[in-house]
């Protein structure tokens, strides 16, 4: 078994006076992977154990079993599910479970480890539904997440009844205290914040686990974020689309069809934030190759949408490797091995979604934004692909924004959320207003009166 950190060997004590049912919040790259194998060494009791992940991170927990430990692990695929002779560990991905979950029941597992257990914060998605009632039947649970609250507390209380059911068993109770839940004209909203320092103090001593990178690795370098407004091209066209968008919403009933009016905008607010990120590509190119020019470096690149990344690919496919949803789990590793490995490979392209989880890209210290999404924890996730054990460097994080557009107000939003999310996890006291989609709307309403 690889030798685990002192605050790891911490952590696993921790999960052990849980009685092993714990929420292991750890700051991305801190090694959670590893603090759940080791629990399961000092705790053989709890195997055979079951592993629920994203499916990019199947192959990855399935080479980590084999890098630190001398368990047995396997890795269920296909939506067609059959009996299997059980190993030390089992790994499925939150896609196929539905499929499986009948087959699981019946299974005599001791642990359920969810990986990036936020995936399950809807309480109507079928996974979430699959793996509650998966939990229900196995004695010993770990959550693991770096960013289990990526937007609003109310995305917490799956992952929190399903550890300590007990102590949440309800979530109208829990909504009031700390989701600041009221009544509106369409029902009640649940998307607020309230209460957070008391609830971060519950979770420390009931279930969490939470360590930053400067409480336990003081010799980590620090993480530096760097807000670039970029010119655009046909600064004109995206004035009349926007003109054209307040125009458009000036002329709605906001009273009426409320859920279809929200579709109706976020396809609206979509459509600005693609043409903002096209039409600066020519700056992006700029900055990409003064970098490329002025160091020896290399340089990670998110990006959100497929004509965004194609671009990239088409300029600089010859120095790059590329992480999208079309990229197989085993070229995926091909790409990632090459990215830090091989000299003349000096750009990553990846997207946020596919690339944002489950992958180390230490051999660059560099980070560009392209684009921005809707949740915050989505670019702390990505950004800590990089600033995590095995980086020696100080991490900068460029975010390249369009200039005078929906992206300078977005980033602006998305820094205050970011910040939001450690009110919960690390107990910093913020403001309790979540939702950035809502915030954005009201800047734009702002402009009709």
């Amino acid at each position: 078994m690889t030798k685990p950190y002192k605050y790891q060997k911490r952590g696993v004590k921790r999960i052990i006076y849980f009685n092993g049912r714990a929420l292991l919040a750890d700051e991305m790259g801190l090694g959670k992977t590893l603090q759940s194998l080791y629990y399961l060494k000092l705790r053989p009791r709890s195997l055979p154990a079951l592993v629920v992940c994203p499916s990019s991170a199947k192959y990855v927990w399935k080479s980590e079993i084999r890098k630190h430990t001398k368990f047995s692990g396997r890795i269920l695929s296909g939506q067609t599910p059959c009996r299997f002779k059980l190993r030390n560990i089992t790994i499925i991905n939150y896609d196929i479970l539905t499929y499986w979950k009948d087959t699981l029941k019946d299974m005599d597992f001791n642990m359920l480890i969810l990986d990036e257990s936020h995936y399950i914060k809807s309480y109507k998605a079928k996974r979430t539904k699959a793996v509650i009632s998966l939990g229900k039947r196995i004695p010993h649970i770990i959550a693991l997440s770096g960013t289990p609250l990526t937007n609003r507390p109310k995305e917490l209380y799956q992952t929190l009844h399903l550890i300590v059911p007990k102590l949440f068993p309800s979530f109208v109770p829990y909504a009031f205290r700390y989701c600041n839940r009221r009544m509106l004209p369409w029902g009640w909203d649940d998307n607020g914040a309230s209460h957070l320092d008391e609830l971060h103090e519950k979770l420390k001593k009931t279930c969490m686990i939470r360590r930053t990178k400067e409480q336990v690795l003081p010799e980590l370098p620090h993480k530096r974020r760097m807000v670039i407004p970029l010119p655009i091209d046909r600064p004109a066209e995206y004035a009349e689309a926007e003109n054209n968008f307040i125009e458009w919403l000036a002329n709605k009933d906001t009273k009426k069809a409320a859920k279809a009016l929200l579709a109706e905008k976020l396809v609206q607010l979509g459509y600005l934030k693609r043409l903002a990120a096209e039409l600066k590509m020519r700056s992006v190119f700029n900055f990409i190759d003064n970098f490329l020019e002025e160091t020896d470096d290399k340089l990670v690149v998110f990006a959100l949408h497929k004509k965004i990344i194609q671009q990239l690919i088409a300029k600089y496919g010859k120095q790059a490797v590329v992480i999208d949803g079309s990229v197989s789990m085993k070229q995926r590793q091909k790409n990632i091995k090459q990215f830090q490995e091989k000299k003349g490979t000096r750009i990553f392209i990846g997207q946020f979604i596919a690339a944002g989880t489950a992958i180390t890209l230490t051999a660059a210290s560099t980070a560009v934004f392209i684009e921005l999404d809707w949740v915050p924890g989505n670019h702390i996730q990505a950004e800590d692909r990089l600033h995590r054990i095995g980086q020696k460097n100080c991490v900068w994080v460029y975010y390249l924004v369009a200039k005078g557009t929906i992206e300078q107000k977005l980033c602006k939003i998305l820094q205050e959320k970011a910040a939001i999310i450690t009110s919960v996890l690390d107990g910093k006291k913020k403001g309790n207003k979540l939702n950035v989609f809502n915030q954005l709307m009201k800047w734009y309403e702002r402009k009709i009166t």
